[in-house]
């Protein structure tokens, strides 16, 4: 009897083991999804003082008694942690900058301090971050009693602009992260082009006349300030540049903020210089951009380079590996073009597209290999294909010379030449046979059968080479 209670009290304990593991399990998956999600609201406010300013910054959608570390910047002081309460918020360790949240709130007090004297002032490091956590919307209220006379701006949408008996009131709207803060004492006019704020003295933002800036498409907001207050600059979503810029040299300045905005997790230099010559139509100012700019142009049909670049104009947060992934969408073929040059500081590889294939020898199946895209012409990788049909194959210390032998027939060839020996004796060719793509040697699909006397026939899926007999 006590084996059969025995038994029965084990299945039970198994089951309730494996119940309390699948709700641990289930209750984990489900903090980990909500934690994933996370994101968060941010809205300011900002009372100016004579010498400082009194900002209060509340954020909302964080996880209740989640432990958050705050990052302070250096240029703000009197800060204060609060709750959604309004009471003083809860420290998680002996750091003095990580709390926990009792709610879904956290308000912040800080004074940023400003010399009364500046004639503009940009603040860009202003406020408390906590990292790790998506940024959406935000709002920055300004409200000044003592600096009427000038003007405000952010690095986020302009909505409300109130001159009232004692206070001048300003409202921005924006997401993501919170943006740059600028003053200055002689007074602007705001005028709103596309996706960007225009704000410069008297009439000169209304007389200005743009090629092209009404065409770039939907374009992350900025603001684009002309003054001489303030030293020319450029912050995440404001740039400031000097009265008589021309035209065209400020649209280069806002295309090249807008695709380094695109790549800022990212930098490429020579791919934003790619893409803003192209925007603008001008030559690209850096050799690689420019080589790059021919790959992409040579390489793609009108149609497919227009596909490509909506896609490109369309996403805010580039990397190569999506712009790679963009051209093997638009012409159907893979592609590493973007992330190999962007490793290298060499010149500019080309671009080539790439098929896997099957590779069959007189229809037996031999290896995988890749079948290669360029200047309407297609390559093979040499190595792999001559010793699928029984070559042996020695690559020389100087990596420049291969040496190819099967029964009593031997070659030698010369990676940038055009001419190769065939059981030592010369041949000259028109072109050089061999080229190297990112160390991969390849051979376009004519010369093996102008060399070796093997057909390649390509079919969906599979190459077959099939030697003529000896």
């Amino acid at each position: 009897m006590w084996k059969a209670s025995l038994f029965i009290f084990l299945i039970l304990s198994g089951v309730i083991s494996a119940m309390v593991s699948w709700q641990w399990q289930a209750y984990s998956e489900h903090v980990d999804a909500k934690e994933s999600l996370e994101s968060i609201t941010q809205e300011i406010t900002v009372v100016t003082r004579l010498n400082e300013l009194k900002v209060t910054q509340k954020i909302d959608g964080l996880m209740a008694r989640k432990e958050y570390r705050l990052v302070i910047p250096e240029t703000i002081f009197k800060w204060e942690c609060k709750n959604g309460k309004g009471e003083p918020c809860d420290s998680a360790d002996d750091n003095p900058y990580t709390f926990f949240s009792s709610d879904e709130q956290m308000t912040f007090e800080y004074t940023v301090p400003i010399n009364e004297e500046n004639k503009a002032f940009l603040l860009t490091d202003w406020f408390v971050k906590i990292p790790g956590i998506k940024a959406e919307g935000l709002s920055i209220s300004i409200s000044d009693s003592f600096k009427r006379e000038g003007s405000w701006a952010a690095g986020a949408q302009a909505k409300v602009h109130k001159k009232l008996e004692h206070i001048d009131y300003y409202y921005f709207e924006g997401n993501g992260n919170v943006p740059s803060l600028y003053w200055q004492e002689k007074p602007l006019l705001k005028k709103t082009i596309n996706s960007a704020d225009l704000y410069s003295s008297g009439s000169q933002s209304a007389s200005l006349n743009f090629r092209y800036l009404n065409d770039f498409g939907n374009f992350p907001f900025m603001t684009i300030i002309i003054t001489d207050q303030h030293p020319e600059d450029k912050s995440e979503n404001i740039l400031i540049i000097a009265p008589g810029t021309k035209i065209e040299q400020l649209e280069k300045k806002i295309a090249d903020l807008m695709f380094e905005r695109k790549f800022a997790a990212e930098p490429q230099g020579w791919v934003v210089d790619a893409f803003t010559a192209n925007l603008l139509e001008i030559d690209p100012a850096t050799k690689k951009g420019n080589l790059a700019l021919k790959e992409l142009q040579g390489e793609l049909t009108e149609d497919e380079f227009d596909a490509f670049l909506m896609n490109v104009m369309k996403d805010n947060t580039l990397n190569t590996e999506k712009l790679d992934k963009f051209l093997s969408e638009v012409k159907g073929l893979d592609t590493q073009f973007f992330a190999l040059n962007a490793k290298s500081q060499a010149q500019l590889a080309p671009l080539y597209f790439q098929e896997e294939k099957k590779l069959l020898v007189s229809g037996a199946e031999k290896a995988s290999i890749d079948l290669f895209y360029r200047d309407g012409k297609k390559l093979l990788p040499f190595t792999a294909v001559m010793k699928a049909l029984g070559y042996q194959v020695k690559i020389l210390s100087d990596e420049e010379t291969m040496l190819l032998s099967k029964g009593n027939n031997s070659y030698r060839f010369y990676l940038n030449e055009n001419v190769f020996i065939y059981n030592e004796e010369d041949y000259g060719l028109l072109e050089k046979p061999l080229t190297n793509q990112n160390g991969t040697v390849l051979m376009e699909i004519q010369w093996f059968y102008s060399i070796f006397g093997v057909t390649a026939a390509e079919k969906e899926g599979e190459i077959n080479l099939t030697a003529e007999p000896d």
